[in-house]
């Protein structure tokens, strides 16, 4: 069995989308066990709200 983690930050959700598929790919492999996740967001909420960014209720966890 491999462990693969598939780690990214995205505040707009194209990065999302696309470790999303690095992921999904990587499911494909037969006994791969992949984890995917949000890292922290360092920015203040009022700029990130300024900016238009995704609400962070659509995020995944964040790898602690």
């Amino acid at each position: 069995m491999v462990k693969i983690n598939v780690i990214f930050h995205s505040i707009h959700g194209h990065i999302y989308k696309m470790a999303e598929a690095i992921a999904e790919g990587a499911r494909e492999v037969e006994g791969a066990e992949v984890g995917i996740y949000q890292v922290p967001e360092t920015m203040p909420k009022e700029v990130i709200e300024k900016m238009g960014a995704i609400d962070e209720k659509n995020f995944l966890p964040i790898s602690l």
